[in-house]
C-alpha cells in the first residue's frame, strides 16, 4: 500500500479520513529504473524519503535533503547522506557527472526553482546530465481538494518499491514548464517524455 503517501497525508492533516477527502489522486505511476543510465558521481537532490536513487546506484550517490528527518527515513545503503539546501549547494563547480531529482520539484516552491536549477548547472561537469522525474500538476480550478498526488511503484531489477508522493495543490507544472526552466539555466534537453501525468527529462550541460 501507499505507506509513504499515507504518512505524508497524516503529516499534512493529522487525520486519515480527512486526508482521503482532501487528496486528489491521479492514476498510479510505474517507474522502471532497471535500465536507466546514470553515470559517474551522482548528486541526488532531495534524496531523503525513500532514497530511491541511493537504492539504485549505491556508492555512486551523494543524497542531499534540507530536512534531517527525511534523510534519516531514507533506505539504508552504501551511499552518503548530507543535510543541504539545494538553493545553496556546498560543492565546487563541475563536481558531478550526474544530478538526479526524483519526484522532488513537486515539493519546491515555484519561486525557488530557478535558483536550484542554476546551482545544479553549476556543480555539473561539462557534458554532465540532470535527470528528472516528476508529475504533471494541472491548474486546480474549482476543485475543493487541497492535496494532489499519486501512488508510485518503482522497479529496480527484481526489487519493487511501493511508495507515493503528494503535495499541496498550490502550484502548476508540466513538461513544457520544466523544459523552459532548464533552458533558462543553460541546459539542453536530450530526451523528454510526458505520459499519463508522468514527466521524465534528461538535460545536458554543454558549457
Amino acid at each position: 500500500m501507499r505507506s509513504y503517501l499515507l504518512t505524508l497525508q497524516y503529516s499534512f492533516l493529522g487525520d486519515y479520513n480527512m486526508a482521503e477527502e482532501k487528496m486528489f489522486f491521479i492514476n498510479p505511476h510505474r517507474i522502471d529504473l532497471s535500465n536507466v543510465e546514470l553515470n559517474g558521481r551522482i548528486l541526488d537532490v532531495g534524496g531523503g524519503g525513500e532514497g530511491i536513487i541511493g537504492i539504485y546506484k549505491g556508492a555512486q550517490v551523494i543524497a542531499i535533503d534540507r530536512r534531517k528527518g527525511e534523510l534519516e527515513k531514507a533506505a539504508d545503503g552504501n551511499y552518503l547522506k548530507i543535510i543541504m539546501d539545494a538553493k545553496d549547494l556546498k560543492f565546487l563547480d563541475e563536481t558531478f557527472e550526474t544530478v538526479t531529482a526524483f519526484y522532488m520539484f513537486m515539493y519546491v516552491p515555484m519561486e525557488n526553482r530557478k535558483e536550484i536549477f542554476k546551482e545544479i548547472h553549476r556543480v555539473l561537469k561539462k557534458g554532465g546530465e540532470l535527470v528528472l522525474w516528476d508529475m504533471v500538476i494541472p491548474q486546480k480550478g474549482e476543485s475543493k481538494k487541497e492535496l494532489y498526488g499519486a501512488e508510485v511503484k518503482v522497479i529496480i531489477g527484481e526489487q519493487e518499491i511501493d511508495t507515493g508522493y503528494g503535495t499541496h495543490w498550490n502550484k502548476e507544472q508540466d513538461l513544457k514548464y520544466f523544459i523552459d526552466l532548464g533552458k533558462k539555466a543553460g541546459f539542453e534537453v536530450s530526451s523528454k517524455q510526458e505520459d499519463d501525468k508522468k514527466i521524465f527529462i534528461r538535460y545536458h550541460k554543454t558549457n
